[in-house]
């Protein structure tokens, strides 16, 4: 008996620490998995160290000001994404360096979008900025008050982009044909100074500058306002980065939303933060004429329809332009030019 009593009390006792050795790897294992959901809830919600910052690149115009509150205000740090705005005055250089390569993103109107994805086709829209509804003008010299005033006249425009469909636009709505007037080729920018010099009569620009082109003398003939929906502005991206990167994309969107939101029900406050980080004077910065595209306004026109409503309309539009134009050779396609998940799922998201 006492040998069977000694077996049973071995056999208890390896027992025992089988299940106590079970129990020490159970907890361990339950630790290691806390730590790993911790782990990766930091890193869901802060900017990653080892990652870039999203370079993305905007000019003086208003829709693309909500850059600036996102960044002073902090909205991108607080979505959880790293950004370096790159900004310029001059509307083409940021273009110019985003087909470079050298930025991920750049804030542009259709027109450029369409002016330059022959030699970048690699690229996508993914929102609207804004919409002109009246900051674009036909200025023109104080004689001129009419449309049939510029029969023989000499107009400027950025030839092969949105200026040059805009000034078209106008002109057939009022009876007038290409062989009415002359179109020279120039930069909004030049508008003013040339229009001062006599060198054209009439230009298209938009503000600041259209309310410079006033101030020496020149008067509005038209505005975006009789085109609505003809000119949108919105955000590209490389291709490869909306593959690579597409969290950072929906942050840098929401955050983008965010400041748009921010301006709107602070206009005073936003103003006057956009003019001390770009330089401005805060009486010049407005969003008067500029329609921005909050994300409810984005969901409905990255929706395909048949009027100027929809972003897919407006963009075939452009291509049919520029293929008639020469500027194209061969046309986009333009449901691939165009993303609207990022849009999307932002809007499933909102309560």
């Amino acid at each position: 008996m006492s040998s069977l009593v000694a077996l049973r009390f071995i056999q208890v006792i390896s027992l025992r620490q089988v299940q106590a050795h079970f129990l020490k790897l159970l907890s361990l294992f339950l630790l290691s998995m806390l730590l790993c959901v911790a782990c990766h809830s930091s890193t869901s919600v802060t900017p990653q160290s080892n990652q870039p910052p999203l370079k993305v690149g905007y000019s003086l115009w208003p829709g693309y000001f909500p850059m600036v509150i996102a960044q002073e205000k902090g909205f991108f740090a607080e979505q959880g994404v790293n950004v370096e705005p790159v900004y310029s005055e001059n509307y083409l250089e940021p273009i110019s360096n985003f087909s470079a390569g050298q930025t991920d993103g750049v804030t542009l109107a259709m027109g450029s979008l369409m002016g330059i994805i022959g030699q970048n086709p690699d690229i996508q829209m993914v929102m609207l900025t804004d919409q002109s509804a009246g900051s674009d003008a036909l200025v023109v010299q104080p004689e001129i008050t009419s449309a049939k005033d510029l029969k023989g006249k000499r107009i400027g425009a950025k030839l092969g982009d949105f200026g040059e469909l805009f000034v078209r636009q106008l002109m057939e709505a009022h009876n007038l044909t290409s062989d009415d007037f002359t179109l020279v080729n120039m930069e909004g920018e030049s508008v003013p100074a040339r229009l001062q010099s006599g060198d054209i009569q009439a230009g298209h620009t938009w503000d600041p500058y259209a309310t410079q082109a006033v101030r020496a003398g020149a008067h509005t003939l038209f505005t975006s306002k009789e085109t609505p929906g003809l000119i949108p502005s919105g955000i590209v991206f490389h291709s490869s980065v909306i593959r690579d990167r597409p969290q950072e994309l929906k942050a840098f969107m929401k955050a983008w939303f965010q400041a748009q939101d921010y301006w709107l029900t602070h206009p005073q406050e936003g103003a006057a933060l956009i003019a001390q980080a770009l330089n401005l004077k805060t009486a010049d910065v407005s969003t008067a004429g500029v329609q921005l595209m909050t994300l409810p306004k984005n969901l409905k026109a990255l929706t395909p329809g048949t009027t100027t409503e929809s972003l897919y309309y407006t963009a075939q539009l452009y291509a049919d332009f520029f293929i008639r134009t020469g500027g194209l050779s061969t046309a986009p396609e333009v449901e691939k030019l165009i993303v609207p998940s990022f849009v999307q799922a932002l809007s499933q998201e909102q309560p």
